[in-house]
């Protein structure tokens, strides 16, 4: 396996990532996270930590399903995905849609976000920018990035779980009230 397969799979920031052998294009770098206090007539987005989390945890689980969906259709309507991601990430994403049904390659079995952790919940975020925050395990054992003669892509040595550290900010015109920002992997402890 060429090396850019084992730094792609190795690196699996998003769904491209997590799915094939392809080169690295999703993972936004981190932004700064705004500090700034509500006022008084604000009114948070959720109404508790809880709840943020399973509006976070809802928009990953959206951002991954319609990933697999568009990845399985080939690419088309990849504009699908912007429903659940910033253009920081879905532009990225798009690219990597791309690159998939041109280099006729089949992605097979399904990812499952297994662990979710509140990193932080800002209700105060200034702009609606980086209102959650969260740790994710994702497994990814069970999909393999096939070639056109049917060979697997991926290398024996991946991986079966991966741990990212999620940004999200707000977004009202979402039913979870948030489109995914950033995507980077966490190495800083055990989500997984």
């Amino acid at each position: 396996m060429p090396p850019s397969t084992r730094t792609y799979v190795a690196k699996v920031g998003t769904i491209l990532l997590v799915l094939g052998c392809l080169s690295l294009t999703s993972c936004a770098p981190d932004e700064p996270l705004s500090r700034a206090r509500p006022t008084p007539s604000s009114t948070p987005l959720f109404a508790s930590e809880e709840e943020a989390l399973d509006a976070a945890r809802a928009t990953y689980e959206g951002f991954l399903r319609t990933a697999e969906i568009i990845i399985e259709e080939n690419g088309v309507e990849p504009e699908r995905i912007d429903e659940f991601a910033t253009p920081n990430v879905a532009g990225p994403e798009k690219d990597g849609f791309l690159n998939i049904a041109t280099a006729n390659k089949r992605v097979t079995g399904s990812m499952v976000l297994e662990t979710t952790l509140l990193q932080a919940y800002r209700p105060d975020a200034r702009g609606g920018v980086g209102v959650v925050s969260i740790y994710a395990c994702v497994n990814v054992g069970d999909i393999d990035v096939l070639d056109e003669n049917g060979n697997s892509t991926v290398s024996a040595d991946r991986p079966d779980k991966t741990a990212f550290e999620l940004g999200f900010d707000a977004y009202e015109a979402s039913p979870t009230k948030l489109r995914l920002s950033s995507n980077p992997l966490w190495a800083g402890g055990t989500v997984c």
